[in-house]
């Protein structure tokens, strides 16, 4: 997934037993709870946890509604999870918290510990990881794009397939609001792992996440993602990639340069406005050691005259388009398949231009 704080793709699903049809959204909605009355306050004062709120009614803390996205977040393009589905579940989740709370059987700070047996994540319930540190990328007028590291307890993996990715959660202005975002971090790696995001001077995610110190508890739940991948199962996996949109795609190229038995040609084509807003870059060059790997940088409004790019590095000056699409692929068929992240705007750009050559849906696959 793209690792930004615009609102991901959706498309609209069946509704769920416990959802109604809205007429403002044309989409299913789960049913809100009953709103807790003055007389369901205990009176102990208890402290509010992330994804909680005290209510003036009651005087007592209440997990915070779902934020419902907006008919114009629904792409139609079938992204699993879509921002519906995950509204649903997160309604869901509310729902049950909400009830735990007023029967007693949960306190509002009790939340899934990651230290006990089983999977690190869960995909139905949340898990709060401690914020370990902080790392600026980038940053202009606009936005700053960070990598953020979370101490997982026990030395343990996180958990994810090649391609998944994880949900946040956070609570901005008496709202819970939710976001995708794919780890950056080795698949392997124990202890920890990384998220990339950027964050924008006017996003309701970014607002949240612009309040993260180091030593704060973060909310996830996962994973998510229907993308699959074994060795040798295609002989070029070809990776159009915008922004932030470069995150799954580090996934999937670590794991094929990762296998000396997968011969796959791997060929990046990354997308972003200056040179300096290349993310990873460091990790780029390492992976453009292997013998099976390459990435061409497509700039937009990078100065020609005045930046001076590293020694090796292949740059062009313009956008990715049909041309560049037609020129860069192999022939479509069996043996290909084309990878997708970036806007919202730009993966269906990218769609739109692989109709020329010929691709077919069966060989794209958007993150």
């Amino acid at each position: 997934m793209e690792n930004s704080d615009l609102p991901p793709a959706v498309t609209q699903k069946a509704s769920p037993s416990n959802c109604h049809v809205t007429a403002e959204a044309g989409c299913d909605w789960p049913a809100g709870p009953e709103k807790p009355l003055p007389s369901d306050c205990c009176g102990a004062g208890r402290a509010s946890s992330s994804n909680c709120h005290v209510t003036a009614e009651a005087g007592c803390d209440w997990p915070v509604e779902p934020e419902k996205p907006l008919p114009s977040d629904c792409c139609g393009g079938g992204c699993v999870p879509c921002v519906m589905d995950i509204y649903a579940e997160e309604m869901r989740l509310w729902q049950e918290e909400y009830r735990s709370l007023r029967e007693g059987k949960r306190t509002a700070q009790e939340s899934r510990d990651p230290h006990t047996a089983g999977p690190v994540l869960s995909s139905d319930k949340y898990t709060a990881f401690r914020l370990e540190n902080i790392q600026k990328l980038t940053f202009d007028t606009t936005s700053g794009t960070y990598v953020y590291r979370f101490h997982i307890p026990g030395d343990r993996r996180l958990g994810l397939a090649v391609g998944q990715h994880i949900i946040l959660r956070g609570s901005v202005a008496s709202r819970s609001v939710t976001r995708q975002y794919t780890p950056i971090s080795s698949l392997d790696a124990r202890g920890h792992f990384d998220v990339l995001i950027k964050v924008y001077q006017t996003g309701v995610m970014s607002r949240y996440v612009r309040t993260w110190q180091v030593g704060d508890m973060v909310e996830w739940r996962g994973p998510f993602g229907t993308f699959t991948y074994r060795a040798n199962q295609y002989r070029h996996l070809v990776m159009v990639a915008a922004g932030t949109g470069i995150t799954p795609m580090l996934q999937v190229a670590r794991r094929v340069l990762g296998n000396e038995e997968d011969e796959t040609l791997v060929r990046l084509l990354y997308a972003c406005r200056r040179y300096q807003d290349i993310l990873l870059k460091d990790v780029l060059d390492n992976l453009a050691a292997f013998w099976n790997f390459s990435v061409s940088y497509y700039l937009s409004q990078e100065d020609q005259k005045n930046f001076k790019p590293k020694y090796g590095d292949e740059i062009h000056h313009g956008r990715v388009d049909q041309a560049v699409l037609s020129a860069e692929l192999p022939p479509p068929g069996s043996g290909v398949l084309v990878l997708i992240c970036g806007t919202r705007s730009f993966n269906s750009d990218m769609e739109e231009s692989l109709k020329a050559p010929g691709f077919s849906q069966t060989n794209i696959f958007r993150f």
